[in-house]
């Protein structure tokens, strides 16, 4: 499921999010350079009030997320992977948000007779899906931790 164009297609979405943040608070930041030259307290302060304001909201709401996404990508593919066979049970529609990534609920039942002892609860990155025609059918699953890295059928094909 993950290859390395997921790294690059990341790298590049953090870098025109830096430039956006840079571009958005760099009027800001001259303008408190030229009002300390002109030796203007309120304009300065203002000027640096609204370049900070600006540089905290975009890494929170837009820079943030691609650095733990990021983190995400290189934890999953330098770590241990396992893999797990089982019937496919249910694929979440609403997003988990777990250590700063957005998932969707998997969850595999292990044993033959589907007794709820035996499900398993994985979660799939909201970029990436899963086959819907996988549906109770016997799978497995390889990942790291409890996040999906691969789907696939039990005799073979890969989602």
């Amino acid at each position: 499921m993950y290859s390395q164009t997921d790294f690059t297609r990341n790298a590049a979405k953090i870098r025109k999010e830096l430039l956006i943040a840079a571009a958005l608070a760099l009027p800001f930041l001259a303008g408190a350079i030229a009002a300390f030259i002109l030796r203007v307290e309120i304009a300065c302060s203002a000027c640096v009030i609204a370049a900070g304001a600006i540089l905290i909201f975009l890494w929170d709401l837009r820079i943030a997320p691609l650095m733990h996404y990021k983190r995400f990508l290189k934890e999953i593919h330098s770590g241990l992977s396992r893999r797990t066979a089982g019937a496919l049970v249910k694929i979440g529609v609403d997003p988990v948000y777990q250590d700063g990534v957005d998932f969707y609920e998997v969850i595999i039942n292990i044993y033959e007779d589907l007794s709820e002892e035996g499900e398993r609860r994985f979660l799939l990155d909201c970029q990436k899906t899963i086959d819907a025609s996988f549906m109770d059918r016997d799978i497995v699953l390889t990942s790291h931790g409890n996040m999906v890295l691969d789907a696939e059928l039990l005799g073979g094909a890969s989602a």
